[in-house]
C-alpha cells in the first residue's frame, strides 16, 4: 500500500483559486524533502504550514504524510480527517487513511476510508486495489468465499470482479489480475456501487 507521492498532488492545485496559488512554494519545498526522504524535515514543514495555514487541506495532508512515514499513526490519521473536513472529496487523503487505520490494525476502518476513496473517484485504481487487499485481510478466505455466494446471487460479473480483487490481487499483487475488475467496478452505477459496497460490509 504506497502512500499517494506529493508529485501527484500538483494536479490539486487546479482546484484553488488563483489568490492561493502563493501556497505552491509549501508544495514545493514539501516535495524536495519527500524526495530526499527527509520525513523529520517534512514534520516540520508541514507542522509549520498548518499552523500558518490552518484552513488548507493540502497543509494537513503534507503533515498526515510526514507522519505516516514516521510510523506515527494516530497523528497521521488526526492530519487526514483535518484534511477531509476541510476538503471531503479529497480522494487521496481517504487513501492514505486508510493506509494510516490498515497499519493499526483498524481493518474496518480502513475500508470506510478506501470506500470514500472510491465513491468520491470511481476511478482511483490504488483505493480499489487497497480495498480489497483490507477486505480479505479482515475476512479471511471464509468469509471472501461467502461475500462471493451473496454477490454471485446480485450479479455473477460481480462476484467475478470481486474474487480478482480480494483474492487473486491479494495473493499475487500484480495489478493486471484485476484490471479487468477494476473495469467492471468503475462502469457501475452510483447505486449499484452502493449496493456491492452495502453486501460486502454487512457480511459478519
Amino acid at each position: 500500500m504506497k502512500p499517494l507521492p506529493l508529485l501527484t498532488l500538483l494536479l490539486a492545485l487546479l482546484a484553488f483559486p488563483p489568490d492561493s496559488w502563493a501556497q505552491t512554494s509549501w508544495l514545493g519545498q514539501a516535495q524536495a524533502l519527500e524526495k530526499r526522504g527527509d520525513w523529520p524535515g517534512l514534520l516540520a514543514w508541514g507542522q509549520q504550514w498548518t499552523q500558518t495555514e490552518a484552513d488548507n487541506a493540502l497543509a494537513w495532508f503534507v503533515l498526515g504524510r510526514a507522519w505516516g512515514e514516521l510510523k506515527n499513526y494516530p497523528e497521521a490519521i488526526g492530519a487526514y480527517r483535518q484534511n477531509l473536513r476541510l476538503d471531503p472529496t479529497d480522494q487521496y487523503a481517504y487513501n492514505n487513511l486508510g493506509n494510516a487505520y490498515r497499519a493499526t490494525r483498524r481493518h474496518r476502518d480502513a475500508m470506510d476510508a478506501y470506500h470514500a476513496a472510491v465513491r468520491s473517484s470511481p476511478d482511483y485504481i490504488v483505493a480499489w486495489h487497497n480495498l480489497g487487499l483490507t477486505y480479505y485481510d479482515l475476512k479471511g478466505p471464509a468469509g471472501v468465499a461467502q461475500a462471493l455466494q451473496t454477490l454471485n446471487a446480485t450479479n455473477p460479473g460481480l462476484a467475478e470482479a470481486w474474487r480478482r480483487l480480494a483474492i487473486d490481487y491479494s495473493l499475487t499483487r500484480d495489478p493486471r489480475v484485476t484490471q479487468g475488475a477494476i473495469q467492471i467496478l468503475r462502469g457501475l452505477s452510483d447505486a449499484e456501487r452502493e449496493r456491492m459496497f452495502d453486501i460486502l460490509l454487512k457480511q459478519p
